[in-house]
Formats: structure tokens, C-alpha cells, sequence
């Protein structure tokens, strides 16, 4: 009797623990990504003149809803060799060398012509219709990965 009772009360002390630390992980993701596109590599595409590799930009809208800024620093991809963030200036795309700041409880939308994530020295040619899976890092410590279907832009 003393076995079974001792057994409940480790499964009642038990199940609310592990039911905190699902939530609490979700709790704790504020980045989220919606939208995310990748555009495909076509006549138009640059490609790195040493390397022979294309490049693209990916894009999407970044929100954060934290009570503090949050800056996009950088990230990850199988598909790419290098993930930078970048945005357009009078018509030049100029590297973000800080980062990118997501504003508290605000959002910011990356596209053609602004702000966006590119995908350098890519190891396969995107086309429309392929997807691309990308990890962003941010200066809370939080990543977040997601899927960018490629369509021609």
C-alpha cells in the first residue's frame, strides 16, 4: 500500500513539472515569422564572380512581441553557405554589419527594395517551387527556423 501511495504522489508531484516545461517554452519564444518567401535564381540572380555561386534574398515579416527590442543578427541555412542581413540604400544593398532591431511589441516587414535576408553562396539553384529552410538568430539568444517556398519575384 505504502508503494502505491508513494507512486501517485510521485506522478501528481511529476505531471505538473513536466506540464511547466512545455509551456514555459513556449512562453518564451516572442519572435515569430509569417509570410516568409525566398526568391528563385533566374537571369537576373548575382552570383559571387570568384566562387560562381548565386545569391538570393529571402523575405517575410518579423514580429516581436517582447516589452524590449530585439535585433536580428544573423542566421543559418543547408542552402546557403553564408546567411547575411541586408538592406537598400538609394538603390545599392548594403550589409546590416549590427543587425537588424525587430522594435518591442512591433513588427518589420523584409522585402524587394528594403530590408532582407540573404542567402549567399547557395549550394543548389532555387526554383520556383523548391523550398528553403532557414534558422534566424537573434541578440535574446532565441532562435527560429522556418520554410521560404522559392517563387519567381
Amino acid at each position: 500500500m505504502k508503494k502505491v501511495l508513494l507512486s501517485l504522489l510521485a506522478v501528481t508531484l511529476l505531471v505538473p513539472t513536466l506540464a511547466s516545461c512545455g509551456s514555459s517554452e513556449e512562453a518564451g519564444s516572442v519572435i515569430t515569422i509569417t509570410e516568409p518567401v525566398a526568391r528563385s535564381i533566374d537571369a537576373m540572380s548575382m552570383r559571387n564572380m570568384e566562387t560562381g555561386k548565386f545569391m538570393t534574398g529571402s523575405f517575410m515579416t518579423i514580429a516581436n512581441s517582447s516589452d524590449e527590442d530585439v535585433t536580428l543578427t544573423g542566421g543559418s541555412s543547408k542552402s546557403a553557405g553564408i546567411i547575411e542581413i541586408h538592406e537598400v540604400i538609394d538603390g545599392t544593398m548594403t550589409p546590416m554589419s549590427d543587425g537588424l532591431v525587430i522594435p518591442a511589441k512591433g513588427s518589420v516587414k523584409l522585402r524587394m527594395g528594403g530590408y532582407h535576408v540573404m542567402l549567399m553562396e547557395l549550394t543548389e539553384k532555387l526554383a520556383p517551387g523548391d523550398e528553403v529552410d532557414v534558422t534566424l538568430e537573434f541578440s535574446n539568444g532565441e532562435t527560429v527556423d522556418y520554410t521560404a517556398p522559392v517563387k519567381e519575384i
